[in-house]
């Protein structure tokens, strides 16, 4: 019983709390040593046996814990960056044969079709865009869940970017006969430090859904200041959403509307749009009614760029001699149409019924301030008078690209483009441009112009193409070709870079998909460096085309030389356009010296 007593006694000992230690016994610190080793300036007390066994037990399980975590931790991190390596080959594969499919199409488009053909291959071409828009935006995806998206932000002109965009959107609108308007209020600076790569997939994104889901009115886009923020409100007449639809649409993978309008893309634009802006510091919302229509709100922080230019003429003041006369119905494109003439300085008066137009014009020639400029809208030209009074007006057609040759010009001092560009409004109202031949006046909306005349020397630029895919080859051989250059192709990198180094024949550039058998673009770059430094120039220009995904990959490419770096699919015309300007560019040096 004597032992038992003391065994009790030393387990009690042994778990006791410090507060009931006796006060007068000094407290020891106790130091566990590693898990299976002892101490070697003192031995644990056999009283302390157990809490020793089960710290280290406790201590043990916490490292084991630790290194699961992190293994795991690692793991996820590899699955995601293999997972990213992934999408970005299987976004490279796919946007070669989509190179080949649009550029075909573009070629077959400069041939003699009937009517029947041309409505299949609008139908092939509109697929064939669908689909890239659905690579870009699988892209981004994989980006955004990475957690590799990052913004490069530069001075840019918002006003500018939101007229483009509305353009290339406008022949959209148009075939669905609804209007597309964008006006920018007087208080936005015109440079901005932003991403404008990024705020344009924003801007496209958000304008094409409200053009996708309206069937009647239009899409307007306004443009202005609040609070320190940019503020781009984009309206629409389309069919509205419900509480629940509103609730959801910044989803992935989520959409409202008909089955029809749903089919037309995947759920993941206003998504991404709205994980954009949020990096951005912004956000985006919506407001919208059931069968009245909706209003997408983008916002994000102003930020003045370091370079933009001080004093000029406020934009308030460009059209203040200006009173301007509308005719047109009544929809977003006239109301962006007075809301920009107001907001460059001018007045505006709005009519939609042809009859009020002459009572203006006589009641406004009585008073003291007469109306200066007459603005008709197309689809009133047949119904307007074409009175001679008005003859003293400065008289203009507002009219869609596609209507613009079946339009009369007699009683017409000038046209004007819709969706209006500012810069056309400004010079058209002035007085500088007063004719129908003068391109600024044109929108670069209409359909597809003829490839535009590069500046060459005289024969044509002797181009040395690098791609080994054999229907993008015959893409660009034919483009080129038919601009009039010379063009010799290599399907591998040792061979080019050979061919870029022969004196003869000579090469006046030099366009190169940045993979292909036997290397990559890299290896070009650096054998055409003069003595192989970093810092020289290269000998011959070079254009490089590819379907990779990633930004590293492009900065790293225009680094090491390249003139330009374009993505697949390639627009043709854009392509053509690039060549000039690197020609034109390259010429300039050359004067220099």
């Amino acid at each position: 019983m004597r032992d038992i007593a003391e065994i009790h006694e030393r387990i009690v000992k042994a778990f006791a709390s410090p507060a009931s230690a006796e006060a007068g016994e000094p407290e020891v610190e106790n130091i566990v040593p590693a898990l299976g080793l002892r101490s070697r300036e003192e031995p644990s007390a056999p009283a302390n046996a157990f809490v020793a066994f089960f710290s280290r037990m406790a201590e043990w399980r916490r490292n084991r814990s630790a290194a699961r975590f992190h293994r795991a931790w690692k793991e996820a991190e590899a699955a995601s960056a293999a997972k990213s390596r992934q999408i970005a080959t299987v976004v490279h594969e796919i946007r070669t044969p989509l190179n080949g499919i649009l550029g075909m199409t573009h070629l077959l488009y400069q041939t003699k079709l009937t009517a029947e053909q041309q409505n299949y291959l609008s139908g092939i071409r509109q697929s064939g865009h669908a689909l890239a828009q659905l690579v870009e935006d699988l892209l981004d995806y994989s980006t955004l869940e990475a957690g590799r998206f990052r913004l490069n932000n530069r001075a840019e002109n918002l006003r500018h970017l939101i007229e483009s965009v509305v353009e290339m959107l406008a022949p959209r609108a148009h075939e669905k006969r609804i209007e597309i308007a964008a006006t920018v209020e007087a208080d936005l600076p015109d440079l901005l430090d932003f991403d404008p790569a990024r705020i344009r997939q924003v801007l496209f994104n958000v304008i094409g859904n409200a053009v996708k889901f309206t069937a009647e009115g239009g899409v307007l886009v306004r443009a202005f200041v609040e609070d320190d923020h940019v503020t781009i409100a984009v309206m629409d007449t389309g069919p509205g959403m419900t509480a629940e639809e509103q609730a959801r649409i910044f989803g992935e993978f989520e959409q409202a509307g008909s089955a029809e309008a749903r089919s037309g893309g995947t759920g993941l634009g206003l998504g991404i749009a709205s994980r954009i802006l949020t990096e951005f510091g912004g956000s985006l919302s919506v407001a919208s009614r059931k069968g009245i229509g909706s209003t997408f709100t983008i916002r994000f922080p102003l930020c003045l760029a370091e370079t933009a230019p001080s004093g000029g003429v406020a934009r308030d003041q460009l059209l203040a001699r200006s009173r301007v006369l509308l005719l047109a119905p009544d929809g977003p494109a006239a109301v962006a149409t007075v809301s920009s003439i107001e907001t460059l300085g001018g007045r505006c008066r709005h009519v939609s019924n042809p009859v009020d137009v002459q009572m203006l014009i006589d009641r406004a020639e009585a008073g003291s301030v007469p109306y200066t400029d007459l603005i008709v809208d197309h689809r009133l030209a047949s119904d307007y008078a074409n009175e001679k009074a008005h003859a003293r007006l400065h008289r203009i057609l507002l009219v869609n690209p596609e209507e613009r040759a079946s339009q009369p010009q007699d009683f017409f001092d000038a046209w004007l483009i819709r969706p209006l560009r500012e810069k056309s409004l400004i010079d058209v109202l002035s007085g500088r441009l007063r004719g129908f031949g003068t391109r600024d006046t044109f929108g670069d909306n209409g359909p597809a112009p003829a490839a535009p005349v590069v500046e060459r020397p005289a024969g044509g630029l002797d181009v040395l193409l690098g791609e080994d895919d054999p229907v993008n080859a015959l893409l660009i051989r034919a483009v080129l070709g038919k601009a009039g250059h010379r063009v010799r192709l290599v399907e591998d990198f040792p061979a080019l870079i050979d061919a870029a180094l022969e004196e003869e024949p000579r090469t006046d550039l030099i366009v190169s998909d940045m993979h292909m058998p036997g290397g990559t673009v890299f290896d070009l770059l650096s054998a055409l460096r003069a003595g192989g430094r970093q810092d020289t120039p290269l000998q011959v220009p070079v254009i490089v085309l590819t379907g990779e995904g990633r930004e590293s990959a492009r900065q790293e490419a225009l680094l090491q030389g390249a003139a330009r770096v374009l993505a697949k699919p390639v627009d043709p015309l854009k392509l053509l356009e690039e060549i000039r300007a690197v020609c034109a560019h390259r010429n300039e040096r050359q004067q220099v010296r």
